[in-house]
C-alpha cells in the first residue's frame, strides 16, 4: 500500500467519464460562447504555459508586484463629491477614518483645491481623472504648495476618451496635447512619481464593449498618446512612466479577471517595442465598478453587482479601486450608500484577506487559457486599428462606435429574451419596488467646436425594461391581466406563476382566478373583472381542445378583449386562427410581448 500509485486520468477519460453523466450528451454541447466570440468549454486541461510562473516579472499576468515582496494592497479609492472645498474636507477626513486609503475627487471649476492638496497630498495618494483645463489648474495648484515630498498617485487625462464620451473637443487635437506635454515636463520635473497620461476604457464599457474590444482600445489609445508626445520632444521613458489604465469592471466574472491579466500582458509587450526598461512596461491600473451593469429598480441588487465586480478587480490585480454606491445613478451618493461601498473593499481587503495573495487565481487552467484567447483576439484587433490610421482615425470614422453597437444590441437583445438576466428587472422585478430617481444630464454640442465624431452612447443595459416601467407608471389605469386557470392548481400553478414573472418586468400586475373547470366560472370571473387583458392558463397538453372552446367562446361574447395563452402549445397556429392573441413562454421576446400589451392597454385606455 506503501508504494501505490494511482493511474493518471487523460483528458479523454474526462471527458468519457462526464458524458456518461450527461446521458448521451456530448460534451461539445455544454460550450457556450461569449461576447468576445471565445468558446468557453466545461472542461479545462493543463496545457504548456508560455508566460511568466511568477508575479512581478513579465508577461505580467500574474501582476507587478514581485512575488519575492510583500504584495501591496491596492488603493481604496472612493471618489468624493462636493459643492465647496470645505465640504470636500470634511467629506475626505471622515472617508479617511472609514478606511479609505487614497484621496480621489471629482473637479468642479469653480473651486480652488490647493489646500485640499496642501492638506493630503503629502500623507495619501492623489486620485484624480480630469479633463484637460482641470488637470492643467491642479498641477498649478500643486506646484504653488512649498513642500510636498514623494507625491503618489495621479493626475491624468485622457483627450481620446473625453472625446468618445463627449462627441466632440473644443480645442484642435494638437493644442490639447501640447497642454498635456506642458503638464507632463511640470510634472517631470517636481513630482516624478505623478501620474498624468489616463488611457480610460469605461466610455467605450457603457458603450457595450466586451473585453477584447476594450483591450485593444486601450492599447491603441496608448500608442496614439505615445505617438504625439513624443513628437513633442519628451523622451519615451518619462512618457511611458507617466501611464495610468482605468477600466470598468463588468458582471462577467471570470472574464473580467482574465482581461485584466491580459491587458498587463499586451501593454508589457507594447513597452517593450519601444525600448522602454522593465518598470515601464509594468501596467498600473485604475478601476471602478461599472455603471452599465446598474440598474433604477430594486436598487439594493446593485450591492451584489458591484461586490461581485470589485471582487474580481481585485482578484485581477488592480492598483486603484472605486466601487459604485448602489444609488449612484441618482447623481449624488448618501452617506450610507457611500459608507456601504468603501466598507465592501474593506470587507474584501481586511476579512477576505485577498491583498495576502500574490495572483489568487493564477494556475487555474480556465482562467490562464481565458487570459491567452482575450489577449490573442485583443492583439488582432489593435491590429486592426492601428492598420486604420490608428485610434483618432477610426473615433472620426465611426469604425469604434460601428464595432460597439453591434455587441451592445447582441447584449440587449439577450436581455430581451433573459438569456442574460437582470435580477430585479427582467427577472424576479418587484412591482412593490421603489426606484432610484434617476439623475439624467443632458448633452449639449456646443457649436464652436474642433473636433466632432459620430455618437458614442453612454448606456445601461437595464434602460429598455426601466423605459417599460415608466410607461406603465403613467397608464391612466393600473396595467392589469387576468389569469383564468384551468383545471387545479397542479394543472395552472407552473404556467400562472411563469406569466406573472414575465409580465412583471414590464409592470404589469397579473389578477389570478380560483379554479375553473367550466365556461360559466370563466365568464363569471371575467364579468366581475372586466379587465382588457387575460391569459389562459393550465396544462394545455391536457385541455387542448376545451381550451380552444373558451378561446372561441371568449371571442364571441368579448371580442373587445385580447386573450393569451400561457406556454407554447404543440399547434400554435391552431389557437392563433381561433383567436389567441400570443404567447407568453420562455422562448419568447419578453421586452417585444410587454411592449407591445403595454401599447395596447394603452389605446385601450384612449379608446
Amino acid at each position: 500500500m506503501k508504494h501505490a500509485s494511482f493511474p493518471l486520468w487523460q483528458e479523454k477519460d474526462w471527458i468519457e467519464k462526464s458524458e456518461q453523466s450527461l446521458k448521451g450528451k456530448k460534451v461539445e454541447q455544454l460550450i457556450n460562447r461569449t461576447y468576445e466570440q471565445i468558446k468557453l468549454k466545461p472542461l479545462y486541461f493543463k496545457k504548456e504555459q508560455h508566460g511568466s510562473q511568477f508575479p512581478g516579472v513579465p508577461d505580467y499576468r500574474r501582476g507587478i508586484d514581485s512575488y519575492i515582496d510583500q504584495k501591496q494592497p491596492w488603493r481604496i479609492a472612493q471618489t468624493i463629491q462636493a459643492s465647496t472645498a470645505k465640504e470636500l474636507k470634511d467629506k475626505i477626513e471622515a472617508a479617511i477614518k472609514g478606511g479609505q486609503t487614497a484621496v480621489s475627487f471629482s473637479v468642479q471649476e469653480d473651486i480652488s483645491y490647493q489646500s485640499i492638496l496642501e492638506e493630503f497630498a503629502d500623507r495619501f495618494p492623489i486620485c484624480v481623472h480630469a479633463k484637460k483645463s482641470q488637470q492643467s489648474k491642479l498641477v498649478s495648484e500643486l506646484c504653488s504648495i512649498k513642500e510636498i515630498s514623494d507625491l503618489q498617485g495621479f493626475i491624468a487625462t485622457d483627450p481620446l476618451a473625453q472625446l468618445a464620451s463627449d462627441g466632440y473637443l473644443r480645442e484642435p487635437v494638437n493644442a490639447v496635447y501640447d497642454e498635456l506635454a506642458t503638464n507632463i515636463q511640470i510634472t517631470s520635473q517636481k513630482f516624478p512619481e505623478l501620474k498624468t497620461i489616463l488611457v480610460d476604457t469605461s466610455p467605450y464599457h457603457n458603450g457595450g464593449a466586451n473585453a477584447v474590444q476594450e483591450i485593444a482600445i486601450s492599447l491603441a489609445s496608448a500608442v496614439f498618446h505615445l505617438e504625439e508626445l513624443s513628437n513633442r520632444n519628451i523622451p519615451i521613458e518619462t512618457i511611458l512612466s507617466k501611464y495610468i489604465f482605468h477600466f470598468s469592471i463588468g458582471a462577467n466574472f471570470f472574464m473580467e479577471i482574465a482581461k485584466l491579466r491580459a491587458a498587463r500582458m499586451l501593454w508589457g509587450e507594447i513597452v517593450k517595442a519601444y525600448g522602454g526598461s522593465k518598470e515601464n512596461q509594468k501596467m498600473v491600473i485604475s478601476a471602478r465598478t461599472s455603471t452599465f451593469t446598474k440598474t433604477v429598480y430594486d436598487p439594493y441588487v446593485n450591492l451584489l453587482r458591484s461586490s461581485n465586480e470589485a471582487f474580481a478587480a481585485v482578484i485581477g490585480g488592480v492598483q486603484y479601486l472605486h466601487v459604485s454606491p448602489y444609488n449612484e445613478l441618482e447623481g449624488n451618493g448618501a452617506e450610507f450608500s457611500e459608507r456601504m461601498a468603501r466598507n465592501t473593499q474593506l470587507i474584501l481587503k481586511e476579512e477576505a484577506l485577498i491583498c495576502k495573495t500574490h495572483d489568487p487565481s493564477g494556475g487555474s487552467w480556465y482562467i490562464e487559457e481565458l487570459t491567452d484567447e482575450i489577449a490573442n483576439k485583443a492583439w488582432e484587433l489593435f491590429i486592426q486599428i492601428d492598420d486604420s490610421g490608428g485610434m483618432l482615425s477610426s473615433l472620426v470614422d465611426g469604425e469604434i462606435q460601428s464595432q460597439l453597437s453591434k455587441v451592445l444590441e447582441n447584449r440587449k437583445n439577450d436581455s430581451f429574451t433573459r438569456q442574460q438576466s437582470i435580477i430585479g428587472t427582467n427577472i424576479y422585478a418587484n412591482l412593490q419596488d421603489q426606484p432610484l430617481k434617476l439623475s439624467v444630464q443632458q448633452k449639449v454640442t456646443p457649436e464652436d467646436v474642433a473636433i466632432k465624431i459620430p455618437e458614442l452612447k453612454q448606456s445601461r443595459l437595464s434602460e429598455p425594461y426601466e423605459n417599460l416601467r415608466r410607461v406603465s407608471e403613467k397608464l391612466e389605469q393600473k396595467p392589469v391581466v387576468g389569469v383564468i386557470c384551468i383545471g387545479g392548481v397542479k394543472q395552472f400553478k407552473p404556467q400562472a406563476d411563469f406569466v406573472a414573472g414575465f409580465l412583471a418586468p414590464g409592470g404589469i400586475v397579473t389578477e389570478k382566478s380560483e379554479e375553473t373547470d367550466s365556461w360559466k366560472q370563466i365568464q363569471k370571473y371575467i364579468d366581475s373583472s372586466n379587465y382588457s387583458t387575460y391569459c389562459l392558463c393550465g396544462a394545455y397538453g391536457e385541455f387542448e381542445e376545451w381550451g380552444l372552446s373558451i378561446v372561441k367562446e371568449f371571442q364571441a361574447i368579448y371580442p373587445e378583449k385580447r386573450l393569451y395563452l400561457g406556454g407554447l402549445p404543440e399547434h400554435k397556429d391552431v389557437w392563433l386562427q381561433t383567436g389567441v392573441r400570443g404567447f407568453f413562454h420562455r422562448k419568447s421576446n419578453c421586452y417585444d410581448s410587454l411592449l407591445s400589451l403595454l401599447t395596447e392597454m394603452e389605446e385601450t385606455t384612449h379608446a
